[in-house]
This record gives structure tokens, C-alpha cells and sequence, in this order.
């Protein structure tokens, strides 16, 4: 690892809130990349845990500390308003990367496409709870042998081209899904996002059965309010889409063990994992129902209990 870059090629901008169990392994992933290429690593922390303090362990790490909470869209605004790099890959602080990420990253956008998304692996194989997690969030980007053009990616494991953030950007402030709405901009104009599974971000997940199921519902009222806000929904739309939520759960179930089935090894996980999968649906349905019920003006602000960095 370079400690003294010039001109980097890629800048990493991490979002970390309260993330001090986290952080360190998240650093040490990338202090272990084997590359040439210059790279520099931006955090963007607003703990109160001492995760900053934890991250100045790093010398290359360039750490940004703010006392207020900053949200997704709010914090990675921040990391890109420093940032160098011709390319911007985003992380969380509860991610890991291997050792070849940043040139798989670099190599996957030697393409006309603004934006990159990689794999997301489950970082925390010995959980159910974990696996739960990762089948309701991250099912659209499980681990496939196709790249392929995509609509949206996960906001944890997405790299842009510096372009496209200042002709799409800035990302909406105070909320989650900041990363929806990045993509939905994206799409007016008739751009895809390139999914790459040679580019693979492992997430790791420390909930319970009750925080999990509460950060689920907290983050999908958080979606249907962007929706609301985004795609500007009227009253009847509104409540079209909320009564709609009701068959959610019949809907989403099979779909996601369809795309389980397609990607590899990961059938028995889902199986042993199915209970609380269920119950994050649900938590899912009811997120979203409560999200265009009750949207306003402007996205609503997850609780602070249940705000990750997501």
C-alpha cells in the first residue's frame, strides 16, 4: 500500500456511523490491496463510538470526522467534494474487499458505462440472521458468472465515473436510498449501470432478529418516501402503491428463491435462513406501506436506532 499518492486514479469514499466493531477490518482490506495503481481512501464518519479514532490508525486513510449525523447521500456528497479520482468507489465501513478489488474495480471501467456494480457476498456466513439479511437486501446482486446491464446497484458496492456525479449528482441529503434516486437520474438520460461479478464486495452484519427487522422496515419507508418525493406521486398513486404493499410478500418470496437457484451455493443458506427471511418481507411490506402512507414534502429520515450505512 502506497501511503503517498499524487495523483490518484480511484479515490474510496467510506461511510461510517457508529462502525468502531467494523472499521478496522474494512481499512485492512484495502491496506492489503496488491496494485499498481495510485489510490487514495477517504472516511466520512459521524460517530459518536470513536470509529474515527480507530481509522487514524491508517496513515492513508484521510479521515473526515463531523460531530452531526450524516446520512448515506449526505456523507458520500462530502467524500466526493475532496475526492481526486477519476473513478469513485463507495464502501461501507462494514464491508471487506480482497486484494484485488481496486484493479477490478479500474478494469471494469474501461467502459462507456457511468456507473460499475459489483457482487455482494455475505460477509458473515455463520449467521442466519446475516444470511437473512442478505437475501431480502442484496438479492438482486448475488454472486453470477454474467456481466450483464442493470438499473441500480448496491449503493455498498457501487463505483462511479467522476462524470457522472457532477451531471447527476449531488445525492439527496437525510435519508436512505440516496443511491435509487442517483440511478433513477441516470436512467432518464438512458444510462445503465454495468454489474460486474468479477468485482465482489463481501457486507457483514452484526443485527439481531429485532434490529434487523427494524432497520428492513426503516429502510423501505425510507424508499417508498423517495419514491413519493423522486417520481413526484400523487394522492391516488399514493395510496395505489401502499395498498399494493399488502402483496408484497406473495410476490417477493418466490422471486428471490428463483434467483437464489441461479447463483451458486447458496440454496441450503436460504433454506436454514427461510423463517426469518419471511419475516423481513413482511418488515419490508410494512416499511413500504407506512413509507406512501405517510410521505411528505421531502424523503423521510430514518430513526436513529436504526440507521446503518447503508
Amino acid at each position: 500500500m502506497n501511503e503517498s499518492v499524487d495523483v490518484p486514479e480511484l479515490s474510496v469514499v467510506i461511510v461510517a456511523y457508529n462502525e468502531r466493531q467494523t472499521i478496522e477490518g474494512c481499512l485492512a482490506s484495502l491496506e492489503r490491496q496488491q496494485t499498481h495503481r495510485p489510490f487514495e481512501v477517504i472516511l466520512i464518519d459521524s460517530s459518536g463510538d470513536g470509529t474515527d479514532a480507530v481509522a487514524r490508525r491508517f496513515p492513508f486513510v484521510r479521515v473526515q470526522h463531523f460531530a452531526a449525523r450524516k446520512y448515506p447521500g449526505d456523507a458520500r456528497n462530502a467524500g466526493l467534494a475532496s475526492a481526486r479520482g477519476g473513478i469513485i468507489a463507495f464502501l461501507d465501513a462494514d464491508c471487506l474487499v480482497e486484494s484485488d478489488w481496486i484493479d477490478a474495480v479500474a478494469r471494469a471501467h474501461h467502459t462507456r458505462h457511468l456507473a460499475v456494480g459489483s457482487a455482494i457476498i455475505n460477509g458473515s456466513p455463520r449467521s442466519l440472521v446475516a444470511w437473512a439479511y442478505y437475501f431480502c437486501e442484496f438479492n438482486l446482486w448475488l454472486p453470477r458468472r454474467e456481466t450483464r446491464e442493470m438499473a441500480e446497484m448496491a449503493g455498498c458496492g457501487l463505483s462511479i465515473k467522476r462524470r457522472a456525479f457532477e451531471q447527476y449528482g449531488p445525492f439527496l441529503s437525510d435519508t436512505y436510498c440516496s443511491d435509487t434516486a442517483f440511478h433513477w437520474r441516470l436512467a432518464r438520460d438512458g444510462h445503465k449501470a454495468l454489474f460486474v461479478p468479477s468485482v465482489r464486495v463481501a457486507h457483514t452484519v452484526r443485527y439481531r432478529v429485532g434490529g434487523l427487522l427494524r432497520h428492513i422496515a426503516a429502510h423501505r419507508r425510507a424508499f417508498a418516501s423517495v419514491v413519493v418525493h423522486e417520481k413526484k406521486f400523487s394522492m391516488p398513486k399514493r395510496f395505489a402503491a401502499a395498498l399494493a404493499t399488502a402483496f408484497l410478500p406473495l410476490l417477493l418470496v418466490p422471486v428471490v428463491a428463483w434467483r437464489v437457484t441461479r447463483s451458486e451455493h447458496l440454496l441450503r443458506p436460504f433454506l436454514l435462513a427461510l423463517p426469518i427471511v419471511l419475516l423481513g418481507v413482511l418488515a419490508r411490506a410494512w416499511g413500504e406501506f407506512l413509507g406512501f402512507a405517510t410521505a411528505k414534502g421531502r424523503p423521510a429520515q430514518p430513526t436513529p436506532e436504526s440507521c446503518g450505512t447503508t
